[in-house]
């Protein structure tokens, strides 16, 4: 099974994806419990005192954040199944810049593109995650007036406010190139 980590994590596994020898049919907890017994060093960074995923945690299977899973940690995962796992934009302290904005005239896939570019990697669909911040993506319905129909698109984004101030001026620069 291959796993990505992201940020501060691939310090401590030494590089962004490692493959697992983990059947098909673990949980996701067993599956953390794993990857915490092969790195130790990711136990305090994951869980809690009681050995709970802390909430500012993200476990993605399939794109899919894990307490959105059917079954929360307790849902089965098969070996190709894309499994990334990531810590807290905000350091887990909930002091993170949330931007909301809905744009009219830039393709969802060009947003991506320009994302991408300031260093995030895509991580399911319309979903990217970059060093310190992640991206959620959102077509929207279509802006018309007259005859004329243009396309919206609708980002949240929440960065670390270190992160932010440059992170934003380099995305306004693609934007207002996109005409966005």
């Amino acid at each position: 099974m291959k796993i990505k980590f992201y940020a501060t994590l691939r310090d401590i596994v030494g590089q962004k994806e490692i493959e697992f020898d983990i059947e098909s049919g673990v949980t996701v907890q067993e599956m953390i419990n794993h990857v915490i017994n092969e790195y130790p060093r990711l136990k305090r960074e994951l869980l809690d005192d009681d050995g709970n995923l802390y909430q500012h945690v993200h476990v993605f299977v399939n794109g899919r954040d894990s307490p959105y899973l059917e079954e929360a940690l307790s849902t089965p995962i098969q070996a190709n199944d894309k499994i990334d796992i990531f810590p807290a934009v905000g350091g887990g302290k909930g002091e993170s810049i949330q931007f909301v904005q809905e744009m009219c005239g830039i393709p969802i896939w060009l947003l991506q593109k320009y994302l991408t570019e300031l260093g995030a990697e895509e991580n399911g669909k319309n979903m990217v995650i970059g060093n310190g911040w992640k991206a959620n993506l959102y077509q929207m319905e279509d802006f018309q007036i007259g005859s004329l129909v243009v396309g919206q698109v609708r980002i949240e984004l929440e960065a670390d406010p270190e992160v932010w101030k440059d992170l934003k001026l380099k995305l306004e620069k693609k934007l207002l190139r996109a005409g966005g």
